[in-house]
């Protein structure tokens, strides 16, 4: 696509070249490492993550200085603008994505294999940012274990490079007010979203792109000053960069990763990059500093080091089953530095070149296309649980994998006019009304398979109802499942049939404090209200919380090194202290209400000295605080147990 030139073009826009400065190679050096020692060493740096919004500057000014120069000259090509990026992106990126498919056929189980495999096709389609949004959750893996994790800033800004050509083309005339407009708009939500919608605001690109436009803005407006460089040196340029390399200190040692993220906090890395950038590389700082080889030489490989460095640590945290040491973790990072290096020399250098161009995009497009196929089989076939490395613990590791009885879910939502996955529940015989409910949050959801199977025996139907804490009276305040909460508790005191209520929640009773002596209260006068409609209550008492994954109780065959880590269990004592005030609590209330049962489900999983994620070669627990498929049947089993003493009229041992 050929255009004339612009009026909105400097004089000799036809002659405007983007000169090469080594301050940016700089910059990008300091963003890079202050992401890596984030990474590997978060103590150090708290505040190192920010390093990817500096990222995103430096490629709005440098990009899009380079659509404004074409479009400015009239020479804008969407081919060639985006070969430019294939031959740019695709070489590095299809290296790593090959090895952590590689390594993972070895050290990773079926389920994150498969996890790994649909983060690859989200890479190779660069939409990783809405599927690990997607994933957020509260069944979703820790996002310490997925090592390519750090895609979903490369997939922002390229979904923004496929849209802003366009409309800077349409835009052409006064490219200022589509930038300064968006800038302003995307900042907006940002703002807006980062409170209530967290996660939505940091992934979503309409909420991330102002970053990228405030590159694109300094572009425009060093051109509009005829020095796209940023040349002119006085003090105050001096200063500025001063200023801006403050702004990036402090953004790295003050921000936090518990904050509201990007939101205003994000205004201390952008404005910091655009002053730095602003200054012109005669500035003091960024002639000195940001330009000497060192920190250029690490700029060169910034790219190909970000998408090193976060898999190696990925994989050393799931091989370790927990935070690697300190030396491994050293180790990690040199070896993203050194894979980094061979990359950028071996593989990125020579793709970049334009010889053979169009060749070279037609293999890359082709390899990922390849990649991307590899990666669909892998996952539609359950991450291949029938590779030799993992078939020796293929038992243990189905209890890792949490499966939803969807269907019945969604017989059950019609039934009662549920919308949406926040009115949720399961009925174990759709066809009948319920008469036992289960009542509560994820911690009920880990007991429906063996209950329901055990009152199916009894002619009993189970209906499950999810809630957040499944007391009346609770305020829901800003909590939406607390509010839907309100509605499923209408239900479980106004529908018919309904003999037996059981309560379970991860909630621990802590009547000493406000907020917690309004939901101890709200417990008592749930209890009330069952009772007196002559219900039998059972209150289940949870399980342990482990301080461990119990993924670690299981070896990695594929892996040499790999071995179990832990005994797979913890303290009894520790447990103990940890529920202290909630077990004393619980005493009081079942004192109150004597004709409440209790099932104790920590009980089975303790003797006098441990508690036990593992039992014989069964493993209880799926992660640190929900219980497996097999132990949802072996508490089952216990509850069971439990009834048929009762009825007999002895205790149990």
């Amino acid at each position: 696509m050929e255009l004339g030139k612009q009026p909105w073009a400097p004089a000799d826009a036809s002659d405007l070249k983007l000169p090469y400065r080594s301050d940016i190679d700089g910059l990008r050096a300091l963003a890079v490492l202050a992401v890596v020692l984030y990474h590997a060493f978060p103590a150090l740096l708290p505040g190192g993550f920010a390093g990817v919004d500096i990222f995103f500057v430096i490629s709005g000014f440098l990009i899009g200085g380079i659509l404004l120069d074409d479009i400015g000259r009239g020479s804008f090509s969407f081919a060639d603008f985006y070969a430019r990026r294939v031959r740019r992106i695709f070489p590095a990126l299809l290296i790593v994505m090959t090895a952590c498919l590689a390594f993972g056929w070895f050290a990773l189980f079926p389920d994150e294999y498969k996890m790994l495999a649909k983060h690859v096709l989200g890479g190779a389609g660069f939409v990783s940012n809405y599927v690990l949004w997607n994933e957020v959750g509260y069944f979703d893996t820790a996002a310490e274990t997925k090592p390519l994790l750090h895609l979903w800033s490369l997939a922002i800004e390229e979904q923004f490079y496929i849209v802003f050509p366009a409309l800077l083309l349409l835009a052409r005339r006064r490219p200022w007010v589509l930038v300064a407009g968006m800038a302003l708009v995307s900042f907006a939500l940002n703002v807006g979203g980062v409170s209530h919608h967290a996660s939505a605001t940091f992934y979503s690109p309409a909420s991330r792109l102002w970053e990228l436009l405030l590159g694109t803005a300094l572009a425009y407006q060093l051109r509009q000053r005829n020095d796209a460089s940023g040349n002119a040196l006085t003090g105050a340029r001096a200063l500025q960069s001063i200023l801006g390399l403050v702004l990036l200190a402090g953004a790295m040692l003050a921000l936090r990763a518990e904050r509201h993220f990007p939101g205003w906090w994000a205004l201390l890395p952008t404005l910091g990059a655009v002053l730095v950038i602003a200054a012109g590389p005669q500035a003091w700082c960024n002639r000195v500093l940001l330009s000497n080889r060192l920190l250029v030489g690490v700029g060169l490989i910034s790219y190909p080091l970000y998408l090193w460095h976060w898999p190696l640590l990925a994989f050393a945290r799931i091989v370790e089953a927990g935070l690697p040491s300190l030396k491994i973790r050293v180790l990690a990072v040199l070896a993203a530095v050194v894979l980094a290096w061979l990359t950028w020399f071996m593989v990125e250098r020579p793709m970049r070149r334009p010889r053979h161009g169009r060749r070279k995009v037609i293999v890359l497009c082709s390899a990922m296309l390849l990649l991307a196929l590899g990666a669909a089989l892998l996952y539609r076939h359950d991450g291949l649980p029938i590779r030799a490395s993992v078939v020796d613990s293929a038992r243990q590791q189905q209890d890792l994998i949490f499966t939803p009885d969807y269907r019945n879910a969604e017989v059950c939502m019609a039934r009662y006019g549920f919308v949406g996955a926040l009115q949720y529940c399961q009925l174990d015989q759709p066809q009948r009304a319920p008469t036992v409910l289960l009542l509560g949050d994820s911690h009920a959801g880990h007991l429906v398979d063996g209950l329901r199977s055990f009152y199916r025996s009894r002619g009993e139907n189970l209906w499950y109802l999810q809630t957040r804490l499944p007391f009346v009276g609770v305020p829901p305040g800003d909590d939406i499942l607390q509010k839907e909460t309100i509605r499923m508790m209408e239900l479980a005191l106004n529908t018919p049939g309904i003999k037996t209520v059981i309560l379970s929640t991860a909630y621990k009773l802590v009547p000493s404090t406000d907020v917690g002596r309004v939901a101890y209260d709200a417990l008592r006068d749930t209890l009330r209200q069952f009772l007196a409609q002559g219900k039998q209550v059972v209150f289940v008492n949870d399980v342990p919380a482990l301080d461990f994954d119990p993924r670690a109780c299981l070896r990695r065959a594929g892996v040499a090194s790999s071995q179990t880590r832990t005994d797979c269990s913890i303290p009894r004592s520790q447990f103990e202290r940890n529920v202290a005030e909630h077990a004393a609590a619980l005493r009081a209330v079942l004192s109150e209400f004597p004709a409440v049962q209790l099932f104790d489900s920590a009980a089975p999983l303790c003797d006098r000295e441990r508690c036990y994620a593992m039992l014989g070669q069964t493993l209880m627990y799926r992660d640190t605080h929900h219980l497996s498929a097999s132990g949802d049947a072996y508490m089952a089993e216990q509850y069971a147990r439990q009834l048929e003493a009762r009825a007999a009229g002895v205790g149990l041992p």
